[in-house]
């Protein structure tokens, strides 16, 4: 005489248990696939606002005039990851623990532009570009993985 058992709620339990460890590495990458994707766009805004302009490179609109100071903060507590607009006129990119400060001498057609990501522990934080000492531009990250972008023509 063949004996059949149901499965009971033991059974349920041991099969979600073992399936909790493949959704938490599952959950992990996709956590990690939003955060590489969120830190290239901005990356690529900041690219793409630093080079639009009056098609010049930075090293030759040195040379066409003068200079403005750029100063450039970010309040807030924690880690983020930070890209500004340099004297150079290139992009640069720090991760850096908050608060942050920073500038550069840029030409008429170079912009001032920085840049901030948070990180997985979120939180806020906000950004200003700051031209002949007043502040020209604000925007402020909030959340996982928050971002803002400030950008101002140095004129």
């Amino acid at each position: 005489m063949e004996t059949q058992t149901e499965a009971g709620p033991e059974t349920l339990e041991s099969e979600e248990t073992a399936a909790a460890p493949a959704t938490r590495r599952r959950a992990r990458t996709l956590v990690f696939g939003i955060t590489l994707l969120c830190a290239g766009l901005a990356t690529a805004g900041v690219l793409f606002a630093t080079r639009s302009g009056d098609g010049h490179n930075g090293a030759d609109a040195r040379h066409r005039g003068a200079t403005i100071r750029a100063a450039y903060q970010i309040t807030g507590h924690g880690t983020a990851q930070i890209s500004y607009a340099g004297a150079d006129g290139r992009l640069h990119t720090v991760s850096a623990h908050l608060p942050w400060h920073g500038g550069a001498e840029l030409t008429a057609s170079t912009p001032a532009v920085v840049s901030i990501v948070l990180g997985k522990e979120g939180g806020n934080a906000t950004c200003s570009v700051s031209l002949h000492g007043k502040v020209v531009q604000q925007a402020t990250a909030y959340g996982t993985y928050g971002r803002a972008n400030c950008r101002t023509a140095s004129r």
